[in-house]
């Protein structure tokens, strides 16, 4: 059974999921989108681990 529904993602949101996504495509190192999120290294390796 497919649900098909709306998201609605704050601009925040939206930059957050990009810039982990440019981490799982190879794009951007872990700490060029930590220091992006103004997150740790750690927090940000912890969710790519959660995306893939």
């Amino acid at each position: 059974m497919t649900t098909s529904g709306t998201i609605t993602m704050t601009m925040r949101e939206v930059d957050r999921l990009r810039t982990i996504q440019s981490v799982v495509d190879g794009m951007l190192m872990t700490w060029q989108a930590a220091e992006r999120l103004q997150l740790s290294r750690r927090q940000v390796e912890r969710l790519h681990v959660s995306r893939r």
